[in-house]
């Protein structure tokens, strides 16, 4: 059948018709076909070229694709036990400190008392008996060690941690006998030689001192007599300005004979 038939559109020809010029443009099967699909074996051989032109430095470690992939998992294992370790580590240490800080926070058998400067045992409502006894030596060394320079100052501070009661008597019977340490040019001087605290558990307390105490007139001494100095004492919310978180409530200064003498009177009375 010729290709002139209608309906038919030929394709893949190279034939020319009668009359027709040949066109600089390439045939349609020329552009569809190139020369490896028109000539194999001559186009790879011709592609094909020298071996110098290759760069075999540029080749990887691993040649075998999976012996890479095996080495790149095994690298990638290796970091991350690393990070697993480096995150336990931070782990257990935040652990630590927040239950470092959290006990800490809880305990309640330590404080830090006004005059003492570190932190002392407690049990709630008491303070410690070496936080009494320290207290107990100020009060003493305010009352004994006085002379005309320091007595004003010492007696007054004496009286901001009596109770109101005590320190309106402490105040009317003082005034005296700082007058006469004026006057007269006394001092004395006191040492603490014994010390004794009892408790009753409540935040109250009875301190008994034995002390030494020498007069001065002048420079020259007078005499060495014994005494006992009896406080009451009671445990009070700490105040801005003030040492310690003890009240006097009870004030008595007596000589050692005096006192064992009381002492005698109070037995009797209680044998009867």
């Amino acid at each position: 059948m010729s290709h002139e038939h209608i309906g038919e559109v030929p394709i893949f020809t190279d034939r020319k018709k009668s009359g027709e010029e040949e066109s600089s443009e390439p045939t349609l099967w020329k552009r569809f076909l190139g020369p490896i699909e028109r000539g194999f074996t001559k186009a790879r051989l011709a592609a094909a070229g020298s071996n110098e032109a290759l760069n075999l430095a540029g080749l990887p470690e691993y040649v075998s694709y999976r012996a890479s992939l095996i080495r790149e998992k095994i690298m990638m294992q290796h970091v991350s036990w690393i990070l697993l370790v480096l995150l336990v580590a931070v782990f257990a240490q935040s652990r630590w400190e927040i239950n470092r800080l959290q006990e800490r926070l809880r305990t309640k058998e330590f404080i830090l008392a006004p005059g003492v400067t570190d932190y002392l045992p407690v049990a709630p409502g008491t303070v410690p008996d070496s936080y009494v006894q320290h207290a107990v030596s100020d009060f003493v060394d305010a009352i004994g060690n006085v002379n005309p320079t320091n007595i004003a100052e010492r007696y007054t501070q004496l009286a901001s941690v009596m109770s109101p009661s005590l320190q309106v008597q402490f105040n009317s019977e003082g005034s005296d006998w700082i007058e006469r340490v004026l006057g007269d040019n006394i001092s004395e001087i006191t040492t603490i030689l014994e010390k004794h605290i009892e408790s009753n558990n409540a935040g109250a307390y009875k301190a008994t001192v034995k002390a030494r105490v020498e007069t001065f007139i002048g420079s020259e001494s007078i005499g060495i007599r014994m005494e006992v100095i009896e406080m009451g004492l009671a445990l009070v919310p700490p105040e801005l300005g003030k040492r310690w978180c003890l009240q006097i409530t009870t004030l008595s200064r007596k000589s050692d004979d005096a006192h064992k003498a009381s002492k005698n009177l109070e037995g009797a009375k209680h044998e009867k």
